[in-house]
């Protein structure tokens, strides 16, 4: 995560700064503005995560047309799901659960992949006959790890959240 390769940037410069001039390296005043433009970035980047992650938590289940697993693997649809409820209750432990961390993507093979569509949204004079569903996310399981990773279609940014109850029970979907 860029978080971490943030720390260790501040880090590696606070042990550079005392050698600075031994081996022809920056100043230190070179060096403090290159770090707390790194930590400004992580910050940054932490912010946005957070956000989504709050987005993600507060979704209208009851919006979403159907969900589709595949095998990550082969692509293979596996099951769509149209039933709400099954929909809801498959990622209701996201909503508002204080046990959801942001996690770095696992080194475990992708296991399932949950396309989350919903109905696009009608435009003024638009005829409801006339609309098409838009994929409105997509949700990545791996083989025996916690973490799920999420990625909201419109802004392509990935996120990876531990999550044990939400990996389960979108398991329990594709069985």
């Amino acid at each position: 995560m860029r978080a971490h390769a943030a720390i260790s940037a501040l880090l590696a410069a606070a042990v550079a700064l005392p050698l600075s001039g031994c081996f022809g390296m920056p100043s230190p005043n070179d060096l403090a503005g290159q770090a707390e433009d790194l930590a400004s970035q992580a910050e940054d980047l932490a912010s946005q995560a957070q956000e989504l992650a709050d987005t993600f938590s507060n979704i209208e289940w009851s919006k979403v047309s159907r969900l589709v697993v595949k095998d990550a693997k082969s692509g293979k649809v596996i099951r769509e799901v149209t039933d709400q409820a099954e929909v809801e209750k498959a990622f209701e432990s996201l909503s508002g659960s204080s046990e959801n961390d942001l996690a770095e993507k696992p080194d475990a093979d992708a296991e399932y992949v949950f396309e989350l569509w919903q109905p696009g949204t009608q435009k003024l004079g638009q005829s409801a006959d006339d609309l098409k569903e838009v994929k409105a996310c997509e949700v990545t399981t791996y083989e025996g790890s916690p973490v799920i990773t999420i990625e909201v279609s419109l802004i392509d940014l990935p996120i990876s959240i531990s999550s044990q109850a939400t990996a389960d029970s979108l398991r329990a979907l594709a069985e």
